[in-house]
């Protein structure tokens, strides 16, 4: 299965960090926030008012990339190329800076994510991105859920929120700041409605 940097002969930079005694579990804590950070794991890691950079797409596709590569060893031939998929995005936007992918997620959106216990969820449940079993996972900041009804690590799911405001399954799409795209929503909503009213009043004439 062939990745983005191999489609576009580039050299793959999580290939050439690996050793020969890869952990299972690697260490991804230079792409969270430190304890000592003004800006929390469940809030903006991006200032309000900042439009996202290439270098926030790179960042989060190098983040991926790491759970990518964990996947290799343990067989999991559907995630990895569902990771594929979403680095080959992040780095295709991170080429057009940003501009022709999907605008953030709302800033209100994203700080009021629920919590989920995970009592509430099957034993096998596992977050879509970093496919870990929320169970046995008991150091990160928790478990949210999309109104998709997708369920995700808030590690996981932030920084994609921050950069697009869809689910990075199935792509279902939440509230924006972004004024072209609160434009364009107002407008589908207008055409629906006059839409249904030429229904209404053709059914009331035939």
């Amino acid at each position: 299965m062939s990745s983005y940097y191999d489609d576009h002969s580039l050299e793959d930079p999580f290939k050439a960090r690996q050793s020969n005694n890869r952990s299972l579990n690697p260490d991804l804590s230079h792409f969270m926030p430190n304890e000592d950070d003004e800006i929390s794991s469940s809030s903006n890691r991006l200032p309000p008012g900042t439009t996202p950079r290439a270098s926030d797409f790179r960042r989060l596709a190098e983040m991926f990339g790491a759970f990518r590569e964990r996947e290799e060893p343990l067989g999991d031939e559907a995630h990895q190329e569902f990771l594929d998929n979403l680095i080959t995005q992040l780095m295709d936007e991170a080429g057009a800076s940003g501009k022709h992918g999907p605008p953030p997620a709302s800033k209100s959106f994203i700080r009021d994510l629920p919590f989920v216990a995970q009592k509430e969820l099957k034993s096998d449940e596992a977050c879509i991105i970093c496919n870990e079993n929320f169970h046995e996972n008991e150091f990160k900041a928790g478990i949210t859920k999309l109104p998709c009804k997708h369920f995700f690590d808030r590690d996981c799911i932030v920084p994609w929120l921050e950069l697009h405001n869809n689910c990075p399954a199935c792509r279902a799409e939440v509230p924006s700041d972004d004024p072209d795209w609160i434009k364009k929503k107002r407008e589908a909503e207008l055409a629906k409605y006059a839409a249904e009213a030429e229904i209404d009043e053709d059914w009331m004439y035939s």
